[in-house]
């Protein structure tokens, strides 16, 4: 993995396009399957979790087959996070983003995320203090690491495009930055709820629900820019003003 990170960006090559999409639905997939198993034990209620906030996503992979479900799923998908978050250091570099610094910072912060996702993953249904101080600890930095990640990411994708060296579809852009607008209400909205609501309990389930959701997604837009983006790592042409496409 460092060798990918640190080698010649002249040797790279175009990133997996099936990556983000891999990590834009096979989460969505684990926890309502997880979640599906555990109603259908009894070990949660059965209701719409979004808008009635009867569960939390820990709780849905905490028991029964749901225990072994979450973690068989999920671990895979902190690794390939890894990966993508590496890919998507080297591909704004090769797209002619010449900021090392920046570039490897957004490496080491989504790496960050995936490892935290790892412990909260390995903690969840396990019991003693230990376990569940890794648990908050592992769901903060995972959450916080993962929106910093992706508000760089697309931070470099705007300044390409503006610069001229993408040329993308112009709902790709706007998809990504209608979802970390929404994590930033659901983010902010959740702080006056977690500290001044007594029956917080489903409104703080939903508001996870949702923000879950959202950042998922996230890569759901990135699957399409790298899928769009001709010759990803390899610009042909010189600059031209603008680079979004009318789509």
């Amino acid at each position: 993995m460092g060798c990918l990170l640190l080698s010649d960006d002249k040797a790279f090559s175009a990133p997996p396009s099936w990556l983000p999409l891999v990590l834009a639905t096979a989460p969505i997939v684990v926890v309502h399957v997880c979640y599906l198993l555990s109603a259908h034990y009894g070990y949660v209620d059965k209701c719409n979790p979004y808008i009635e906030g009867c569960t939390s996503i820990s709780a849905a992979g905490r028991h029964g087959p749901s225990y072994f479900l979450f973690k068989a799923g999920m671990i895979p998908v902190a690794l390939l996070s890894i990966v993508f978050w590496v890919y998507s250091s080297r591909w704004l570099r090769s797209s002619s983003d010449r900021r090392p610094v920046r570039t490897l910072l957004l490496a080491i912060i989504g790496c960050t995320s995936a490892l935290f996702l790892i412990v909260y993953t390995i903690s969840l249904g396990s019991h003693g203090d230990l376990y569940r101080f890794m648990r908050r600890v592992g769901v903060i930095i995972y959450f916080s690491c993962s929106y910093l990640a992706q508000l760089l990411l697309l931070a470099g994708i705007q300044r390409l495009t503006t610069q001229g060296h993408l040329s993308l579809p112009r709902y790709a852009l706007t998809g990504k930055y209608t979802l970390v607008i929404g994590l930033m209400i659901f983010g902010a909205a959740s702080i006056p709820i977690m500290n001044y609501l007594e029956d917080k309990d489903a409104l703080q389930n939903s508001i996870e629900w949702w923000f879950s959701l959202l950042m998922t997604s996230y890569y759901f837009f990135t699957w399409r820019i790298w899928r769009s983006t001709t010759g990803i790592g390899y610009r042909k042409s010189a600059p031209k003003p603008g680079g979004i496409k009318n789509k």
